[in-house]
């Protein structure tokens, strides 16, 4: 435990992971609930999690059912609060008053994690996540490559 100790009084900079770390569910999930399809696309979480497909077919399949279009991502960020994992802002203003460089890393969106990352003051130039892709009209492109 002294050496966990030691590490995090020596470090410049901390990753956390968004889905199930920074916040307790998966961002993802929690839009498909959002747009009335949230069984289907958890169940393509866990198999993901599970090891049984890789995490761009599963993402890819996630997408391809949920078609988010901008106006869904907006209602979404404006009618849902994603839920903290408990201490964590506590512990991200800690490292914070310390000087010490807090990074969003995540499979999840960018359009999604932004208000999380604005919640912690994390820049967003500290957030290293997918971005969806819209057409013209603000609706969902592709999948992100």
């Amino acid at each position: 435990m002294e050496k966990v100790k030691e590490v995090w009084r020596q470090c410049d900079a901390v990753c956390f992971d968004v889905d199930s770390t920074v916040i307790t569910g998966e961002g993802l999930d929690e839009l498909a609930s959002y747009m009335n399809k949230g069984e289907e696309i958890a169940a393509l979480t866990r198999k993901a999690m599970g090891g049984t497909m890789t995490f761009r077919e599963a993402l890819e399949m996630r997408l391809n059912i949920l078609q988010p279009n901008k106006s869904d991502l907006q209602g979404f960020i404006q009618k849902n609060s994603l839920q903290f994992t408990e201490g964590l802002r506590e512990l991200v203003l800690l490292l914070q008053s310390k000087n010490i460089d807090v990074y969003l890393v995540s499979g999840g969106f960018i359009s999604i994690i932004q208000p999380i990352a604005d919640q912690l003051n994390i820049p967003t130039s500290s957030i290293y996540a997918n971005h969806l892709k819209f057409n013209e009209d603000g609706e969902f492109w592709k999948v992100p490559s």
